[in-house]
């Protein structure tokens, strides 16, 4: 029998979710009727990115990154490239001796989506604490960004060449340059004025990124899936061993009772479907978009599910 508190804590979770995946659904109904077409997702997402995203990180780094309340902050971003280069050792482990005809899938295994559903998540999830959970994520990005566009890149895009300039984008620079606002101590003389205008523009972002999840979502068809066999290990690693370890280290570190909020961004990410980008990535490098896409489509079903599990099972609400 399920633990009453455990189905009340996972009812929330779901329903919280479900929200975000009523905009992606309306998103990819849009695409599929052609209202929106292939060349406006990339519009909005060049906005998000370029505009968007980093003003909602300056304005979080700047306002809610306190160095003295939370001491170890740089762990975030070294937790999350832990937890990429642990899912793609898993993956290499896994599918290594297949890697000629699907390395996409390794890539899966160990780049989540670690902004445009994490973010929506935290704001369903954390509504009166979303600025100081955006500004942990944004901290866990940092890590996250060399390797989705240096073994990501080369793991869906074949003999692409990995372009060095693309590591270095908007939204990292605006972390780095939060970061050192509010370790240099100048987070008090940030004019107001600028502060809520990046305010303003940033609180734009989850809504949009909810929009372009669904809208790249519903780009896909089902043309090509990878082996069942191959989708069962890749879930398998994604949605169970990864939450897992990182579950196991949660606990280990007693970190759900340190900080609540940091215990269950970990584990929004450790079990967060795959990164959207990939496609884009593959698209850009020549890649295999369809087998891509059907696996994503998979994974994403199966994160509505695993979300609410493993964040009510490790850190509950």
């Amino acid at each position: 029998m399920i633990p009453p508190l455990f189905a009340a804590g996972f009812q929330t979770v779901f329903f919280s979710m479900l929200r975000i995946v009523v905009v992606a659904l309306f998103a990819g109904f849009l695409v599929r009727r052609r209202v929106i077409r292939s060349e406006d997702i990339d519009t909005l997402s060049r906005i998000t990115i370029h505009v968007l995203l980093p003003c909602l990180i300056l304005t979080s780094l700047i306002t809610r990154l306190d160095t003295a309340s939370t001491p170890l902050w740089w762990v975030l971003p070294l937790a999350s490239m832990a937890m990429n280069l642990g899912g793609l050792f898993f993956g290499w482990l896994l599918f290594g001796r297949t890697t000629r005809h699907h390395p996409e899938l390794i890539a899966m295994c160990g780049i989540q989506n670690s902004a445009y559903l994490v973010l929506p998540v935290g704001q369903a999830l954390f509504p009166t604490t979303f600025d100081t959970f955006a500004a942990y994520c944004f901290l866990f990005v940092i890590g996250n960004t060399p390797i989705h566009w240096s073994f990501g890149v080369r793991l869906v895009g074949g003999k692409g060449k990995i372009r060095l300039k693309e590591m270095v984008n908007p939204p990292l620079v605006a972390s780095l340059a939060g970061i050192t606002i509010a370790l240099s101590g100048l987070s008090p003389h940030v004019p107001s004025l600028a502060l809520d205008a990046t305010s303003l523009l940033g609180s734009a972002t989850i809504p949009l990124a909810t929009f372009i999840l669904g809208a790249t979502l519903g780009e896909v068809r089902l043309k090509s899936l990878p082996p069942w066999h191959r989708l069962l290990g890749l879930t398998s690693i994604k949605f169970a061993l990864i939450p897992l370890a990182t579950w196991g280290c949660i606990s280990a570190f007693n970190l759900a009772d340190h900080s609540h909020l940091i215990a269950s961004l970990f584990m929004i990410q450790a079990s967060a479907a795959p990164a959207t980008n990939l496609i884009l990535q593959a698209r850009a490098y020549n890649g295999r978009t369809e087998i891509i896409g059907g696996a994503m489509l998979v994974c994403y079903a199966v994160c509505l599910l695993a979300i609410p599990f493993w964040l009510t099972l490790a850190a509950p609400l």
